[in-house]
């Protein structure tokens, strides 16, 4: 059965993926071969013996790997690792390392969600409270500020405005942060991978993210088929080849260009916007010590640990930020109740 009728329930969710892969290379590296991998994992999981079986069917019919992942709905950049795997050999380890990176992927999503999930069932409690009190109390205010010729104060003003508003505040933030989602792929459509790159790279808070999950791929990526005895070249020739990661394609032509005008690999990759400086660096230092492939593969590791270590930061700071917003609500909402009354009382 082809995997564009495969079910919902046959597909493998990223968590699944990551444990698979992560089995898949354990058994390599025990001297299994891929199909007979697929073969035993499929008698272990009968939920997804269907699936299993169109892996191993379209082996048999010599698609490569990474097109057999993909068209079954595997993370494209688990793909992008499979492509590179069938040049420099090491599949194990690029089916290992691909586990890895999709139970951190789950794990860290999971964390997210559970940041956020508490926020979120409060404040869509107090935007339900805030309307009930736009729709019920607040009128009742304005009523009794007519019946006893009270003129409210500018400040209370301003907190029953806010109070009045909030549901209408609130859809238009949404619609806003909608239409700009929508807007900005519309754009993304007209655009190069390379100036799609550019762009994020250029993002001050999302700079630092991205250009460290794309060192990290191409580093270790480039330090395996160095390993496999491919050159820079070659590498370049490789990367141009492949269709499913319009990035890469375009950063190999662009490098191409750079290298047949006479510059350095080092002074090429030092063009490329969307990877840290420390690369090129990197890269440079490899180059003169002969070195490149172990020093790339460590560079990796690294950019690796900093990424982990600034997505914790993000979570930890994520919740304060939502319980802070959450708490100026509450406020609001008791001042729009306690102030008129206070203000009535002294006027009586």
């Amino acid at each position: 059965m082809s995997a564009g009728l495969l079910s919902n329930k046959k597909k493998m969710n990223i968590k699944e993926q990551g444990l698979f892969l992560v089995r898949a290379s354990d058994m390599l590296n025990n001297g299994f071969t891929l199909l007979e991998v697929l073969e035993f994992l499929g008698k272990l999981d009968r939920k997804k013996s269907e699936m299993f079986q169109s892996l191993i069917h379209g082996l048999q019919k010599g698609q490569p790997i990474y097109e057999v992942f993909l068209s079954h709905y595997f993370d494209s950049q688990v793909c992008a690792q499979m492509f590179f795997a069938e040049k420099h050999g090491y599949l194990s380890a690029a089916l290992q390392e691909s586990g890895k990176y999709l139970m951190r992927k789950d794990e860290e999503r999971k964390k997210l969600l559970k940041i956020l999930q508490y926020p979120i069932i409060l404040l869509i409690v107090l935007i339900f409270v805030a309307i009930l009190l736009k729709s019920m109390l607040l009128p009742r205010f304005q009523l009794l500020y007519g019946s006893m010729g009270y003129e409210p104060s500018s400040g209370i003003k301003l907190v029953l405005h806010l109070m009045q508003n909030t549901p209408y505040y609130f859809l238009s933030i949404s619609f806003l942060i909608f239409a700009t989602i929508i807007m900005t792929k519309l754009i993304f459509r007209k655009k190069t991978a390379l100036e799609i790159a550019e762009f994020y790279s250029s993002l001050p808070f999302i700079k630092s993210f991205y250009t460290l999950y794309q060192t990290i791929f191409l580093s270790r990526e480039w330090s395996f088929l160095l390993k496999s005895g491919f050159s820079m070249n070659e590498i370049i020739a490789i990367m141009e080849t492949q269709n499913f990661r319009p990035l890469l394609r375009e950063t190999a032509e662009e490098l191409k260009k750079m290298l047949l005008l006479g510059y350095s690999f080092s002074d090429a990759l030092s063009n490329i916007s969307f990877i840290e400086n420390e690369m090129v660096l990197i890269v440079a230092h490899g180059e003169q010590n002969g070195r490149l492939d172990n020093e790339l593969l460590y560079y990796s590791n690294i950019c690796l640990q900093q990424l982990e270590a600034k997505t914790m930061k993000i979570l930890l700071v994520v919740q304060p930020i939502i319980f802070s917003f959450i708490g100026l609500m509450v406020a609001v909402i008791y001042m729009s109740i306690f102030f008129p009354m206070f203000q009535i009382i002294e006027s009586i």
